[in-house]
């Protein structure tokens, strides 16, 4: 069975920081570093309505075996009592035992979601089925974990302000195998995502503020002389691609790309500079930045950054420009 979306809607986990008398299972949640098992202490268990239901069930039977003394309902009643504990005892063991870590999460812009991923190992033989994850009382994927592989669950949290987002705690359950029981976690990884401050629809620098001559002495980034060929880099621009010789080459994949070198002169640098903005607000400001980080790097420009107090000298590539979104994001925090 592979991953599916869900939003089911879920019991939220109270607030135990006001709750003394629940602090032992707050220790039990986090936040934690590294792997964590859920152990028995950390998986909990109780029926669901279905079970509720299949439990009264029982109890009308044993009282109609009692009232008509009727063996074939004593019976019947035994078989389905063995059955339900199975149920509660597979539904246990189908999130206890597991290996919990960490998966990450890729950068995002503020009003955006952050999808954060955890890492499930299942050490035994026997694979785990439909375990869900879920944060702020909303269920986001179903995964099944093969025996002794990891599979990633995923959850999302909205990204309403820029800096670090932390996750927080998210809910680990199943009803597997017969929807009689849920078994479930509360677990806090310690996880964080990077926001970026949101683009702003547009942005401007003063005209004098925002470049400077380029040296004329560099080769390979140059506009004026041909200067021979390379294979293509991170951050070169599309626009020097020889395409004519690529066209040419017995395997013209992405790492088989040829660019063109200019010698006599590198082309004009941006300054993105916080003092060359026509905008009042931290916030405001940082936008507009971020929209011109944007813009330089799809251009292919040579840019810096020129923050009070930090100044990230020109370049550009995607690692530059990570140092840039960074640098915006973390501004004064």
């Amino acid at each position: 069975m592979g991953a599916r979306s869900a939003t089911k809607k879920f019991f939220q986990l109270p607030d135990f920081s006001r709750k003394p008398v629940f602090n032992f299972i707050a220790k039990r949640i986090g936040p934690f570093t590294g792997t964590v098992t859920l152990d028995r202490s950390r998986v909990y268990i109780l029926p669901t309505k279905t079970g509720l239901m299949f439990l009264l069930l029982l109890l009308l039977l044993l009282l109609g075996s009692v009232n008509y003394s009727k063996s074939l309902g004593y019976v019947l009643t035994f078989i389905l009592v063995g059955l339900g504990n199975v149920a509660m005892f597979t539904c246990w063991k189908n999130l206890a035992g597991l290996k919990l870590r960490a998966g990450g999460a890729s950068p995002v812009f503020a009003g955006e979601k952050a999808v954060f991923a955890v890492q499930l190992e299942n050490p035994d033989a026997q694979t785990r089925y439909s375990i869900a994850i879920g944060h702020h009382g909303e269920e986001f994927e179903v995964v099944d974990v093969p025996s002794d592989r990891v599979a990633l669950a995923h959850f999302q949290v909205d990204a309403e302000q820029r800096g670090y987002l932390q996750a927080g705690r998210f809910r680990l359950h199943t009803e597997f195998p017969m929807g009689l029981f849920v078994a479930w976690t509360w677990i806090d990884l310690s996880m964080q995502c990077l926001v970026y401050p949101k683009p702003a629809r547009s942005a401007e620098l003063a005209a004098a503020a925002s470049h400077e001559e380029g040296d004329q002495s560099m080769q390979g980034a140059g506009s004026e002389e041909f200067a021979g060929l390379r294979k293509y880099q991170e951050g070169d621009s599309w626009r020097r691609v020889a395409w004519k010789a690529v066209a040419q080459s017995a395997d013209p994949v992405y790492g088989d790309l040829i660019i063109k070198e200019f010698s006599g002169g590198r082309p004009e640098l941006q300054w993105i500079d916080w003092q060359a903005l026509a905008v009042a607000g931290t916030e405001a400001r940082l936008s507009a930045m971020t929209r011109l980080v944007l813009e330089a790097e799809q251009a292919g420009r040579h840019y810096g950054l020129r923050l009070p107090g930090k100044e990230i000298e020109p370049g550009h590539g995607r690692a530059h420009c990570a140092q840039c979104l960074k640098a915006l994001a973390l501004y004064g925090l």
